[in-house]
């Protein structure tokens, strides 16, 4: 099907746009995909009785990001198209926010995107994502470990978002804008070798073709069904909490047995439902914590767990109970070995660390917030994690001596409720790591380093 059919069909099938049309923002970088997606729409503007706006994200990254928003407007001008652009220091806010460069950027972007269509009272904000963006996230997902949401990959809508290139290959996109004369841009940051996406994309794709040449065919088979089966199961789980709130002496409160009577996949979407409103679909628990929470349900135990500065919840014969109350953390101490990642549920995070060359330590290893690179020769003794002790010395990067731990925090801006709960990775002789804020002074690799530890932080997010 030649694209400009295939995308008006994706509109009409998924119901992407209301049949009144209005303003419809595009998200615009001047690459092949959001080039043909901004052509695209524009030639079925009269149809769809939409009126298309661009909107451009100068990340504040590269020396030719300059070049190419003149690229843009000059697109955008032929096409009679407006182009509003805006610039972030997406460096600085990921300095600022302890985040990678890929998250403040998306984060930057949304926001932009939103804060526009608030402006115009936009009907949609249309993203380029095509076929190949989906099949790369379903393995993103999995590969970080996820659960029947993460198999859905990108939805085509969701509020204004919509997506309506999500049946139309990379290939095609650039194939159109070629056969249009349409010029382009290209992001050398996409070649990053570091990305995952990037990795996905140019190592894994290609062997799992060459194992089995209809996998595409088949993941997107599957990302389908399970979109449906999701929105099913949406429907559900609200209609099993309403049950169980009719029951019970609290909204924060889910009472044991009826919970126990329940299948354990409705348990789980039970549990993660309950607590979204109250912790937010990013801070959501990860699996071991939930599952460790259900099995405390089931067996009617006596628990507590803190999920949040500020919510800690219950388990006892009775129910499960959360309580919005602050708590001071008790201490913690897990042994660390190398390859093994270890899992640390006061922070409902994973620690890994393993010994790498001098030459495999990445460019950009100084950007990479949940990561640490330190000279392997300069730990002393057994490596561990903890949180932080009252009194506690450290002698960051950079420092001439050694300072205490309350006044590093504080330095650091890390915010109150987070700095006796953060896990800290250390030896014999104390702190080496303070997770996306420094290092130890006496672990910073150096021209005589001949072994690296690389130390990565991590959570099974990509359900949420």
């Amino acid at each position: 099907m030649e694209i400009l059919e295939r995308v008006r069909a994706t509109i009409r099938e998924r119901h992407l746009l209301p049949p009144e049309g209005g303003v419809v923002i595009v998200g615009y970088s001047g690459g092949a995909d959001s080039t043909a997606l901004l052509h695209l729409l524009t030639r079925l503007q009269d149809e769809l009785r939409i009126c298309v706006h661009a909107a451009h994200l100068h990340h504040g990254m590269r020396t030719e990001a300059d070049a190419d928003v003149e690229v843009c407007r000059q697109v955008c001008t032929t096409l009679g198209v407006p182009l509003h652009v805006e610039r972030v220091d997406v460096p600085a806010r990921a300095r600022a926010q302890k985040i990678s460069l890929e998250e403040a950027g998306r984060n930057a972007r949304y926001e932009f995107f939103e804060r526009l269509a608030d402006e115009l009272g936009a009907t949609a904000v249309a993203l380029a994502h095509t076929r190949d963006d989906q099949i790369e996230t379903i393995l993103i997902n999995l590969l970080r470990g996820t659960g029947p949401r993460g198999l859905r990959g990108m939805p085509y809508k969701r509020d204004r978002i919509i997506r309506p290139l999500l049946d139309v290959s990379r290939e095609q996109t650039h194939r159109y804008c070629a056969d249009h004369n349409l010029p382009t841009v290209f992001d050398i940051t996409n070649l990053d070798p570091h990305q995952m996406r990037r990795r996905v994309r140019a190592e894994l794709i290609p062997v799992l073709r060459a194992i089995a040449p209809a996998f595409e065919r088949h993941l997107l088979r599957l990302a389908a069904i399970v979109e449906a089966e999701e929105a099913w199961w949406a429907d559900e789980i609200q209609r099993v909490l309403a049950q169980l709130s009719s029951t019970a002496s609290h909204p924060q409160v889910l009472p044991r047995a009826d919970f126990a009577h329940l299948h354990p996949a409705v348990q789980r979407r039970v549990l993660r439902e309950w607590l979204r409103p109250h912790v937010g679909t990013l801070n959501l628990p990860p699996f071991e914590i939930l599952e460790a929470i259900r099995h405390a349900a089931m067996q009617g135990e006596r628990t507590s767990w803190q999920l949040s500065p500020t919510l800690r919840l219950t388990t006892d014969p009775n129910a499960l109970t959360l309580h919005h109350a602050s708590a001071e953390p008790a201490p913690y101490e897990y042994p660390v070995v190398p390859e093994a990642p270890t899992y640390i549920p006061e922070a409902g995070v994973w620690l890994e660390v393993r010994l790498l060359a001098t030459d495999a330590v990445p460019a950009n290893w100084q950007a990479l917030p949940t990561e640490a690179f330190l000279d392997a020769d300069a730990v002393q003794g057994m490596l561990r994690v903890r949180n932080g002790r009252t009194g506690e010395r450290f002698q960051p990067l950079g420092m001439p001596a050694p300072k205490k731990l309350s006044d590093i925090f504080t330095d650091r801006k890390v915010p109150r409720a987070e700095r006796w709960r953060l896990p800290l990775l250390c030896d014999d002789a104390g702190v080496l790591w303070i997770p996306t804020y420094t290092i130890a002074e006496r672990a910073k690799i150096t021209p005589s380093t001949q072994r690296v530890l690389h130390a990565r932080l991590y959570r099974n997010d990509a359900e949420r």
